[in-house]
């Protein structure tokens, strides 16, 4: 295994060959790790997407409402996630629009 500090001068080195966009996405990434081993962790539902479908409707809400807040929260900030907000929705056809 390299040392901590041979590490972060490869991470440097290829960072820097990397376009601006790209070095933004690997900060992003980076400060992704970081938030995810500062925050304290959340127990897991222990159900898996299989048993989760099978259950009634009311207990699936019950399983998943701890987990809802944090998801439309990781929506808002994500910029993965947040690229949908961009999409251009002038040209979408819906249902009740007039010709």
């Amino acid at each position: 295994m390299q040392s901590t500090a041979s590490l972060e001068q490869i991470l440097l080195d290829h960072l820097r060959q990397l376009p601006p966009d790209k070095q933004q996405e690997v900060l992003d990434f980076a400060e992704f790790l970081r938030q995810k081993l500062l925050s304290p962790s959340k127990p897991a539902s222990g159900l898996s997407l299989q048993d989760l479908a099978s259950l009634p409707l009311s207990q699936r809400h019950q399983a998943l409402a701890p987990f809802i807040a944090d998801t439309a929260e990781d929506f808002k900030t994500d910029p993965a996630l947040t690229e949908f907000s961009a999409l251009d929705s002038e040209d979408w056809e819906f249902p009740n629009d007039e010709p």
